[in-house]
């Protein structure tokens, strides 16, 4: 068996499992990824057990034939279909040549879908088979050898085919569901046409008339009888004999009215019309006044007053000339209206009730984080609504700017994709209106900053018009967004998304409301928790490795036996224990700030000395007392922020929150840090940036808890531990007028200097082993293990400790990224950071560093030929993450040219950056991302 097959054909079973039972489609098509797996096989047929109409049904088809095997079923209890006879007798069926079989009717179904040979595994599950699978050839000869076939039977066995019958189960009860209402939807339909014959002696036939699909994936319509009523019961047969009316260009009477997608294209049609001499019109039904004898007809439109399609069309027939009375008018547009409230109202309440009855169950289990929740949220709300797909984009804020985001770069699920197939990539998308360039203004980002539902009813329209729409695919020809909306702040965005135009109705945007409201609450509430965990877990990233070749870690993970790292644990030691005291006077009893005043810390030192690091030990040991004593397996809460990332009203809402309409971009109610970390610590690095009006609140809130969050009038409090920190001399500031000094005393009741690494050269060696197995551990090779760590020989760790650091523990750490990456042999040695230190300009002449340049230029220029690397992990990784110089990727870029690539599509394959520059898909999105950032950031001319 192949290794590798085998664990892919695991990542699919766990795939499997962790779907819903909504999710048959997407359980198929992991089904159909495992058979071509196992087999290299790419056309397949699945049927499943369908007691609704009595047969096998192909739930899935791939290959030429797909669209005609679809359409075709077996019945159940017909042994002569080689699918039905695997699903009566349980056994395997291997048929190598179709066209030399002894039944006709199996020679007759290889010619229809071009099958010479074929292999049919039933699908098991609890002893009784619930489908068959079918892997077919054009060609006759074996289609699988006996490993295959045992492969193929273990991967269905047990789990996988569990989740298939417990998703055609669903299925199943959704289209009976379906088919119920569309019955009582028929019902009362017939009751008011009924009606209007019974009421108006002239009428003859009077009929309700839908738009549907011409097939199941035509972006074409037609109109459907729903239903209908005639004074003479053969009149009425006669009349649905064609149940379906054309709106082909110059089919019918109608067609000149609607256009094929179902959207009224005559305004004259906007109000009722009657023609009074069928005879004279286009009729598609000639046989409606040949062979019934109607001579007029009074059409009464039912429409979307926005999109102008179609909801349903009430046609009133008589046999003689006959003018309708005003009143007689009036009466036939209220059977229309009724009509249409009866489409919208009664249709599908049977499925909405289920579906919305299952979302509420799901707000009482138990999920593996938030986007497990939100894909069955999104799941039954896809099924419901009968969309082709959709998402649930989050959220998330980055510095001043706010963004929608589904998934990471990597893929990763950040919120939720349904038929992810047909989405396959969802990049972040920028909150906002008409302030953002067409380029960047998408459906969900509209309606994360108005806080309300937009519909887009034809995609193209709306992205020529410069509208809210984001071509994520071309395949999406209608899309429908809502908000999630919680405490008056948008959380998330619920988009639908549809292959057919005008596809959705106000019907389908109440749904999706409603399904909003139910999980506003618990979706806040598991992003709270997300959050917290979130930032507990990196605290701990820092807090909680440890190399085993280092022997002078303290508490957590402080390193060095110098004087200043035991100066540092010794504050942590006495400060913990009483502040921890406070806290826990938090959770037990009323205490009176006014008079006692919040407690802080102030943590100084050069940049990127440790400071942070600092703090998240003494969060640590806090947060390890507080699951001692208080929480359990809570975590303390923690909140995190840089002030200089942020000015003016920004820096006030970031620590204090703000009310809706406070400034330009407030779109709603928001929580500052402070108040989120309630009863938690807060860390507010570069203190010495803080402007005054928030150098003033913070100060004020030191001394009592209290704080007005911006454009609000009324005090509010919080309990927090507040470390503040910072590289700046915090007394020239007083001295400059920049800082307030009473600010500064509050700030400094506790107060601590982290030393530079020059002060604490003795710990360089430990601290260099401590970064370079933390290092490892995230860039490691792939057939490289976590013990596998490159030794760091003593001359270099000698080298380091006589460095002068300009950058401490940043510079320390950039050192060893380019050292692991660079290094000649398997350690890293005196010369590999010798290089990186003459790389960074430190102690090396003009020449040296040319030579330099030139050989990593090299070295990265093979490993992308040797295809050990390509242009995004060689080189536009690192430069992005400030490890190589421009120069090195110039460099590279003119080692292509000298191999021969001439034009900037050559080069970009030449480095791997896609493997076709003119390709389409993702191959054309990579080559413009290559060129992009070659002449925009590196700037190449």
């Amino acid at each position: 068996m192949d290794p590798f097959v085998n664990a892919q054909l695991k990542l699919l079973t766990d795939k499997i499992l962790i779907y819903g039972k909504e999710d048959l489609d997407d359980i198929l098509h992991a089904l159909a990824k495992a058979v071509h797996l196992v087999t290299g096989r790419n056309t397949i047929r699945i049927y499943l057990e369908d007691l609704t109409r009595g047969a096998l049904s192909c739930a899935m088809a791939t290959g030429r034939q797909a669209e005609r095997i679809r359409a075709r079923f077996f019945p159940i209890n017909n042994t002569e279909f080689p699918v039905s006879l695997v699903y009566h007798t349980h056994e395997e069926l291997h048929m190598p040549d179709m066209s030399a079989a002894d039944n006709i009717t199996v020679r007759e179904l290889g010619d229809l879908f071009d099958i010479r040979a074929t292999f049919h595994l039933p699908l098991m599950h609890h002893g009784r088979a619930v489908g068959v699978l079918a892997v077919d050839s054009s060609r006759p000869g074996a289609v699988l050898n006996d490993a295959q076939a045992r492969q193929l039977r273990g991967f269905l066995d047990g789990a996988v085919a569990a989740a298939i019958d417990q998703a055609r189960l669903y299925h199943q009860q959704l289209a009976l569901s379906r088919w119920v209402d569309e019955a009582k939807k028929k019902e009362a339909a017939l009751c008011m046409v009924k009606s209007a014959v019974k009421l108006i002696d002239k009428l003859a036939l009077a009929a309700v008339l839908v738009p549907t699909p011409l097939g199941p994936d035509s972006s074409e319509e037609c109109l459907q009888i729903l239903a209908s009523y005639a004074d003479v019961l053969e009149d009425k047969r006669a009349y649905e004999n064609q149940p379906m009316v054309n709106l082909g260009p110059g089919t019918s009477l109608l067609s000149r009215y609607i256009s094929s997608a179902g959207v009224i294209v005559d305004e004259t049609l906007l109000e009722p019309l009657y023609f009074p001499t069928l005879s004279s019109e286009m009729l598609q039904k000639r046989y409606l006044t040949e062979q019934l004898g109607l001579k007029s007809l009074y059409v009464v439109p039912r429409y979307d007053a926005r999109t102008r399609r179609v909801i349903c069309l009430v046609n009133y027939y008589t046999r003689g000339a006959h003018r309708f009375s005003d009143f007689e008018k009036g009466l036939l547009e209220a059977h229309a209206e009724m009509a249409q409230r009866v489409i919208q109202e009664i249709g599908d309440e049977h499925v909405e009730i289920k579906v919305l009855s299952e979302i509420n169950d799901l707000l009482h289990e138990k999920f593996q984080g938030l986007p497990s929740f939100l894909n069955r949220v999104l799941s039954k709300a896809t099924e419901l609504i009968g969309a082709d797909t959709g998402s649930i984009a989050l959220v998330r804020k980055d510095q001043s700017q706010r963004w929608l985001v589904v998934e990471d770069p990597d893929g990763k699920l950040i919120g939720a994709k349904s038929k992810q197939r047909l989405k396959k990539y969802i990049p972040p998308l920028r909150i906002g209106s008409t302030d953002l360039p067409p380029e960047q203004r998408s459906l969900t980002g509209y309606v994360a900053h108005s806080g309300r539902p937009y519909m887009v009813a034809d995609t193209m329209e709306e992205k020529h018009a410069g509208g809210f729409y984001h071509e994520v695919t071309n395949i999406i020809k209608s899309e429908l967004g809502v908000p999630v909306v919680c405490d008056d702040e948008v959380i998330a965005v619920i988009c639908m998304d549809s292959l057919r135009p005008y596809y959705f109705t106000d019907e389908h945007k109440r749904i999706l409301q409603i399904i909003s409201r139910m999980i506003a609450r618990h979706v806040s509430d598991l992003l709270y928790i997300e959050k917290l965990t979130g930032e507990v877990s990196r605290l701990g990233g820092d807090y909680g490795y440890r190399d085993p070749n280092v022997s002078s870690y303290k508490l957590g993970n402080i390193i060095g036996n110098s004087a200043k790292a035991s100066d540092i644990v010794e504050f942590i030691q006495k400060v913990t224990p009483p502040l921890f005291n406070r806290i826990t006077m938090w959770f037990n009893s009323e205490v009176q700030e006014a008079t006692l005043g919040l407690p802080s810390i102030l943590i100084t030192g050069d940049t990127g000395s440790g400071k942070e690091f600092l703090f998240n030990n003494i969060y640590s040991r806090l947060n390890q007392m507080y699951q001692q004593n208080i929480g359990g397996k809570n975590e303390l809460p923690v909140k995190k922020t840089n002030i200089a990332a942020y000015s003016g009203e920004l820096t006030y809402s970031e620590l204090f929150g703000h009310k809706r309409g406070a400034f330009t971009g407030a779109h709603a109610d928001r929580r500052g840090i402070l108040e989120e970390a309630h009863g938690g610590l807060v860390f507010l690095d570069e203190i010495g940036d803080a402007d005054p009006k928030t150098q003033v609140q913070l100060l004020r809130f030191l001394d009592n808890g209290g704080f007005v969050r911006l454009g609000e009038n009324h005090t509010r409090y919080a309990r927090v531990l507040l470390v503040a920190a910072t590289n700046k001399d915090l007394g020239q500031l007083i001295r400059e007028g920049r800082f307030r000094e009473d600010l500064y005393h509050r700030l400094s009741e506790l107060s601590v200097e982290v030393p530079s690494l020059n002060e604490r050269r003795e710990d360089i060696p430990d601290l260099a082993l401590h970064f370079l197995g933390k290092l490892h551990q995230v860039y490691k090779k792939t057939d490289e293990s976590e013990q596998e760590t490159p030794a760091l020989s003593r001359a270099a760790q000698q080298l380091l400790a006589r460095h002068h650091f300009v950058g401490n523990i940043r510079e320390l750490r950039t050192i060893l990224v380019r050292a692991l990456f660079f290094r000649k042999g398997r350690n890293i040695e005196e010369a590999d950071i010798a290089r990186v230190l003459a790389s960074l300009g430190r102690h090396v002449d003009e020449p040296a560093a040319r030579k330099l340049t030139s050989q990593v230029a090299q070295d990265v220029f093979d490993r992308i030929k040797s295809g050990k690397e390509d242009f995004w992990t060689g080189l536009h990784g690192p430069f992005t993450e400030k490890r190589i110089s421009r120069d090195v990727v110039t460099e590279v870029v003119e080692l292509a040219k000298k191999q021969g690539a001439a034009s900037m599509p050559q080069i970009a394959e030449m480095l791997g950056a896609c493997e076709h520059a003119n390709g389409e898909g993702d191959d054309r999105r990579l080559f413009y991302k290559f060129k992009n950032f070659l002449y925009k950031t590196i700037k190449i001319a």
